[in-house]
């Protein structure tokens, strides 16, 4: 059962759409707090309070240059299934009528 307990808590660290966007965003690049706060539109302390959530279960790690800390994911595969759920959402919800058949899942985030 530990096993689930800790998938659990995965989870319900990702369970935030802020995260969510700031893994999407880090899927394209690397990037530092600042670069994060303007793509997701969020401030720069809201960022760096998801980050250090991130960071504290291992979903993201950081490289420092100079003063700027950058930050990318500390596991593909965490992105892959992020982008598999949001992949099978979004179809789910075309099937319904829910979004418009243009719409790409690559474009939510750019």
């Amino acid at each position: 059962m530990e096993i689930f307990e800790i998938h659990a808590s995965y989870c319900s660290v990702l369970a935030n759409p802020k995260r969510l966007a700031i893994l999407a965003c880090l899927d394209k690049k690397e990037m530092s707090v600042g670069e994060l706060a303007e793509a997701i539109d969020s401030p720069m302390s809201t960022v760096s309070r998801h980050l250090a959530l991130l960071k504290g279960r291992h979903l993201v790690k950081m490289r420092k240059e100079g003063t700027t800390v950058f930050y990318s994911p500390a596991d593909r595969r965490i992105i892959e299934a992020c982008g598999m759920i949001r992949s099978v959402l979004m179809e789910s919800m075309k099937k319904r009528g829910l979004v418009a058949e243009e719409l790409d899942i690559d474009t939510i985030i750019e």
